[in-house]
């Protein structure tokens, strides 16, 4: 963001921030790496400010991301009312994907503000502050923090960094312009440990995460054209495995990393939902999964998006493939007129 000194949405919310003095920060369930990195770098902000704040999420802090110094601060949403005046929803499109139990939690704040970067956001609050062409919430953060003059600790740079990695798939995505690089390379001159951070992030995956991806490497089925790839996981798979929630982050990448392939799609079912949760990817910029996911009233990035859908995984995965097939013969229609 070249000009984040006049941004327009960066005004409201500082004057927001200044007029308030209890705060909770909270992100999507199911949280990645930009949720979490992005809750506890603008928590951490708002403690240097002298707010009372409560960083939380409904799943708490994935076990992936436990290394992150300053994440024990992340509470698991509690059972009674969170007493304060403001909270503040980050990397968050929907209300709802914030979980009912956090939404009970905080229904008696009086002011709700949404930092997210999600095209597809809902524009819920009182104060926005939503730019889709930012590759990360953290990244959004990043300048608003300048806009702020609020120093960054070591706690909000590795949160950043976190943030900003994980959001671009390590810098790989369609978003990692130079500006990017150059906000990854200010965090790096202030001290980040890129070495230990990647190797945190993306080389010490749990025997049960191997596990899955073995599960995923046996159960993924591609298209005969071989340009869509899709996988069902399944509740006695995880049982028989004995994985938890976090474990199956980033399975998706398999699927998405076959030669060949323009769309994949994850599909899990879970225990405490009747609906199936669905990440999609997309690796051409002629087919957005996010316009996909919101026919079925999900959301997300052009790239990366996630819907859930009621229905036995089957049927709901042939539904899905039904739309993703549509939308490669579109393409492929377009190419030979």
């Amino acid at each position: 963001m070249e000009d984040w000194k006049h941004c327009p949405q960066f005004a409201p919310l500082a004057d927001l921030i200044r007029s308030h003095g209890s705060f909770a920060v909270i992100a999507h369930v199911h949280p990645d790496g930009d949720a979490i990195g992005s809750t506890l770098a603008l928590g951490e902000a708002l403690k240097q400010m002298g707010k009372k704040v409560v960083m939380m999420n409904e799943d708490g802090v994935p076990s992936n991301l436990a290394f992150m110094p300053g994440v024990e601060n992340i509470i698991p949403t509690p059972d009674e009312p969170v007493d304060v005046e403001v909270a503040i929803s980050v990397d968050n499109g929907a209300l709802k994907r914030l979980g009912e139990r956090s939404l009970e939690a905080l229904a008696g704040v009086k002011v709700w503000a949404n930092i997210d970067h999600h095209r597809t956001n809902d524009l819920f609050g009182d104060v926005q502050c939503v730019l889709p062409d930012e590759c990360a919430t953290g990244a959004i953060l990043y300048y608003f923090f300048k806009y702020l003059g609020v120093p960054v600790t070591p706690v909000m740079r590795d949160a950043l960094y976190v943030a900003v990695s994980t959001d671009t798939g390590s810098f790989q995505y369609q978003m990692t312009t130079a500006a990017v690089m150059e906000l990854a390379a200010d965090l790096i001159r202030m001290g980040v440990d890129v070495q230990d951070i990647n190797r945190q992030l993306y080389q010490e995956k749990p025997w049960v995460k191997m596990q899955l991806m073995r599960e995923a490497l046996n159960g993924m089925k591609l298209t005969p054209d071989g340009r869509i790839c899709t996988f069902c996981l399944t509740n006695e798979a995880k049982a028989r495995i004995g994985s938890r929630p976090e474990d199956t982050e980033g399975l998706i990448d398999l699927l998405r990393s076959v030669q060949g392939v323009w769309l994949a799609a994850y599909l899990e079912e879970t225990e405490d939902d009747p609906r199936i949760r669905i990440s999609l990817r997309s690796k051409t910029p002629e087919i957005s999964v996010a316009e996909l996911a919101s026919r079925f009233g999900g959301g997300g990035h052009s790239m990366a998006a996630g819907v859930r859908i009621r229905g036995p995984i089957e049927e709901v995965r042939l539904t899905i493939l039904k739309a993703m097939r549509e939308e490669v013969e579109r393409v492929i229609r377009q190419k030979i007129s």
